[in-house]
């Protein structure tokens, strides 16, 4: 076990390479050779691999027995596998049909094409888009909240005081009890912000056909 911690991003890094070649191999095995059985073994694999990587965040913590930058990118990977991992591993299934059906020189299922949207419907798919990731973070900060609690300096401050405690805090330990939370924190808030903005700029300056 200690090697395994020792050597924990080397592992954590491998896990990833391994989450993208199970599923495009799943893809190339189904479609391009036509092979079922074999893709459902690739897909246990593809699944034994993230409850590896969930595994290397508990080993982690219980080397440690506190929260660390490595188990919340941990999170992060495993939230986005669950949330926006399903949309990109759909477009990234049509994207294979499609590239087969071209090499084969097969008519392509209407169904495959990728819709370019415009205007008000561009304008709604990218609030749903934001919706999501406020979602995440909503619920990723309420892990956060749960596993190593807020700062007792929360209490002792204004509402009004809040963001600017958040950012400004030499200590870095508002608002959560743990510094990289609270500086991963800082950082995603910052993009979600980002986010916000682009989204918005899609309602009211409405994306034309070019």
């Amino acid at each position: 076990m200690d090697f395994i911690l020792d050597y924990k991003w080397f592992f954590l890094i491998t896990a990833e390479v391994v989450f993208w070649v199970c599923a495009i191999a799943f893809l190339l095995l189904r479609y391009w050779f036509q092979l079922n059985k074999l893709s459902l073994l690739v897909f246990i694999i593809f699944i034994l691999n993230d409850l590896w990587i969930a595994l290397l965040a508990y080993f982690d913590y219980q080397r440690t027995g506190e929260f660390s930058i490595y188990q919340i990118i941990i999170v992060i990977v495993i939230v986005y596998a669950m949330t926006f991992g399903k949309s990109d591993f759909k477009k990234l299934d049509a994207f294979i049909k499609r590239w087969v059906a071209n090499k084969r020189g097969e008519p392509i299922d209407k169904s495959l094409q990728p819709v370019k949207l415009y205007g008000k419907a561009y304008a709604i798919q990218e609030w749903k888009q934001f919706a999501l990731h406020f979602v995440v973070f909503i619920i990723v900060h309420i892990g956060f909240a749960i596993g190593v609690g807020f700062s007792d300096s929360l209490q002792q401050i204004p509402l009004s005081d809040f963001f600017g405690m958040w950012f400004d805090d030499e200590s870095g330990n508002f608002p959560f009890d743990n510094e990289g939370i609270n500086k991963f924190s800082q950082v995603w808030l910052i993009i979600l912000a980002i986010d916000f903005v682009i989204t918005l700029s899609y309602t009211l300056f409405p994306k034309k056909k070019s």
